[in-house]
């Protein structure tokens, strides 16, 4: 937006003009170090990456020396702005790119030598993805701080930033689309009023406008393309100047043809966006096979088109009266044209006056009865208009669809494989057909159908799937044999897999609502032909390790601590420690960096006191980490009892050793070949390990603290 283009001839009306614009003037930057930063809780700018992506490092690009002074000059002003700022170990590093202009390679300036502004520059990178922008040049290594444009999904996120900051305005004073305002009135006072609104607005939110892009106070203005003004939307001559003077033919039979394609192309479609202050008129007709229907609107008693549309009839359809198929236009337009006509005035015409006899009949059929109902929602005046005066919507009911015009050849000739696809049906399909039909095979015989009536009452259908109550009592979903086994390996193989065994992974499928018969045959199948199972899996057959029994006690009323490690260095952790609750088999565990009492300290109050109570004992082996005066002094203050395991003998924290050791396996199957990404993964594992089945519960432990936290007595 520009002050300078400022198109107001009267003087009292620049006055007015003067008078806002100096009280908004913190709106408008004059170079960019006037970019103040749209506030991170307006709007973050995220960059998520793929799973399994991993960091790109590029080396600079040779530049000559014309464009490093173009290089230089840009990054100072960024550096300068704070908008970027050096770093030197990011993972993620580009080259510096310079895309020349059509009119060359330069650094525009303004009159004064300051430079310009950028929009984008104004919306915050959120900090844990800064380094993903990093850029090396000749003068150094640098991230952005704010979001510039050429970002993935930069666009998306600015344009998300202005609703959010005029979301009360739009399409009510103004339009909005990415870095483009649109603020408009009826009169000059009126969009006075409404610019200066907006303006505070972008002072609130520390919006800044670029001055030299601002036009204040115009009767009409390019936007997107296109001419808007009182006038509606019109044609950019620019954009049809070649069509315009394009040379005339040399056949004088095609001089009259080639001036209309000519008005054509450079004039306003006759299809034109609603004026909502206006009634609509609707046009109906309906013939043997097809009905059509005109959206359009009267202005200055000339019409204009909003929509076209037509269809044609079925066969049920084509044995209706006349009438009834009049109605079924005038219905069929209404529920197409409904984001248009609800809350509006209609005018509807159609040939068949017949329609306001039949809205007033009190014994008609019940069809037409539901059609008058739907038509009650409408604020609309019915008149009659003959086929002849009624041309549009008569010509598109009478569209004739050339079915046989170009008859195809037919291709008999199919291959078995696609035979057999055509006709293969889920193992479920007899089930179906019977909750549906009624009907079993006839080629059944009695203990067939005796088998099958055994079954039959444990399911139920629901369009378009079946569902079967199992033993549990829990309603699953029976899964088809194409979509079986992309089930099992996102519930073996993936984040909340953990690759465990086929039992377990077989009961990760039920606890996700799915089933079928030969799930767990499946299951087992799949573990075995498991390339990462087969290498790392654990050599003994033995589920757990022999633990000696504890009192009874309640959920989270006694927990086992633990360090694992060391393992290789990952983002700077080398340990776990690990927290299983004995009851619930519930695990916490984090990555460290060492293993000592102060990171025990914190993980007690922050991952086991804080969100799950104060328990009634903790078991640890003697090591330092464990036995100190903080440690003992934090369980004297809560009133903790302390049980240190004996020496050498695993067995009295079986519990946490056998968690440990889950939590290890896992670990093994789902980090990348260097191991050095053990610490991101971590959370999987753990996700993996309380989601899964445990024979000693009968269920998961995610769903046994899930039940306990919903019937815990407050």
């Amino acid at each position: 937006m520009s002050c300078c283009d400022i198109f107001i001839s009267d003087q009292s009306s620049r006055e007015l003009f003067n008078g806002s614009s100096q009280r908004c003037k913190k709106a408008i930057g004059w170079q960019i170090s006037d970019l103040k930063g749209i506030s991170p809780l307006v709007c973050t700018h995220h960059i998520y990456m793929e799973e399994e992506a991993k960091p790109i490092r590029q080396f600079q690009r040779r530049l000559n020396p014309h464009l490093q002074e173009v290089v230089r000059a840009e990054v100072l002003k960024l550096l300068q702005a704070g908008i970027i700022y050096p770093i030197s170990d990011s993972p993620w590093v580009s080259p510096t790119q310079v895309v020349p202009k059509k009119s060359g390679i330069t650094v525009v300036q303004m009159k004064k030598g300051k430079k310009l502004l950028h929009a984008s520059l104004q919306i915050e990178i959120d900090l844990a993805d800064q380094e993903k922008t990093t850029f090396t040049c000749p003068f150094g290594t640098y991230a952005y701080r704010r979001m510039p444009f050429g970002l993935c999904n930069a666009p998306a996120t600015f344009q998300r930033c202005m609703l959010s900051i005029f979301s009360d305005m739009v399409e009510r004073i103004m339009e909005v689309f990415m870095d483009d305002i649109t603020v408009y009135g009826g009169t000059f006072e009126e969009c006075l009023v409404n610019l200066e609104a907006v303006l505070h607005r972008c002072i609130e939110k520390d919006l800044v406008l670029n001055w030299e892009k601002c036009h204040f106070m115009v009767r009409q203005g390019i936007v997107l393309g296109h001419i808007i003004s009182e006038k509606g939307i019109e044609v950019d001559k620019a954009k049809v100047e070649l069509i315009a003077n394009y040379h005339l033919p040399t056949v004088k039979e095609c001089q009259h043809s080639f001036d209309q394609l000519k008005k054509f192309l450079t004039t306003t479609p006759i299809v034109r966006a609603p004026n909502w202050q206006l009634p609509f008129e609707l046009m109906c007709d309906a013939s043997d096979f097809a009905i059509g229907a005109v959206l359009g609107q009267r202005e200055d008693g000339k019409p204009y088109v909003i929509y076209y549309a037509s269809k044609t009839l079925n066969e049920a359809q084509r044995n209706y009266t006349t009438t009834e198929k009049e109605l079924l236009a005038v219905v069929f337009a209404l529920d197409k044209f409904r984001a248009y006509l609800v809350g509006s005035f209609i005018i509807v015409f159609t040939d068949h006056s017949a329609l306001k006899y039949l809205l007033t009949k009190q014994d008609a059929k019940a069809r037409l009865i539901r059609w008058i109902l739907l038509l009650q929602e409408f604020d609309l005046q019915i008149k009659d208009k003959k086929g002849v005066e009624n041309v549009v919507a008569d010509h598109l009911s009478r569209l004739v669809i050339a079915h046989n015009s170009h008859p195809l050849p037919i291709n008999d000739d199919f291959p078995e494989e696609s035979l057999m696809f055509l006709v293969k049906t889920p193992w479920y399909a007899h089930i179906a057909n019977y909750l549906v039909t009624g009907e079993i095979p006839s080629e059944w015989n009695a203990q067939d159908r005796k088998h099958f009536f055994a079954k039959i009452h444990a399911y139920y259908w629901e369009e378009p799937f079946l569902f079967k109550y199992c033993a549990d009592q829990i309603i699953r979903k029976c899964v088809p044999e194409d979509e079986q086994q992309g089930i099992l390996s996102h519930c073996h193989e993936n984040a909340c897999g953990g690759h465990f065994a086929s039992q377990k992974t077989a009961m990760k499928v039920l606890q996700s609502g799915f089933t079928w018969p030969s799930l767990f045959k499946d299951a087992h199948i799949m573990c075995r032909n498991c390339d990462r199972c087969q290498r790392l899996g654990k050599l003994t057959k033995r589920n757990q390790m022999p633990m000696n029994p504890i009192l009874i006690v309640e959920l989270f009323d006694v927990w086992g601590i633990d360090f694992m490690g060391p393992f290789p260095m990952s983002f700077g952790n080398s340990y776990i420690l690990v927290g299983v609750d004995y009851v619930s088999k519930w695990v916490e565990a984090i990555p460290c960096k060492q293993n000592d009492h102060r990171v025990v300290l914190k993980f007690l109050k922050e991952n086991i006191f804080s969100r799950f109570g104060v328990p009634k004992a903790i078991i640890s082996d003697g090591g330092a980490h464990f036995c100190n005066k903080p440690f003992e002094a934090l369980l004297s203050k809560y009133g903790v009892k302390h049980k240190v395991a004996t020496p050498y003998h695993p067995q009295t924290s079986g519990q946490v050793e056998l968690a440990n050791r889950e939590i290890k396996n896992i670990l093994m199957k789902v980090v990348n070949s260097n191991r050095k990404d053990w610490s991101i993964r971590l959370h999987d594992s753990l996700w993996a390990y309380r989601t899964a089945y445990k024979t000693i519960l009968g269920m998961s432990p995610y769903r046994l603290v899930d039940y306990y936290s919903k019937h815990a007595i407050l």
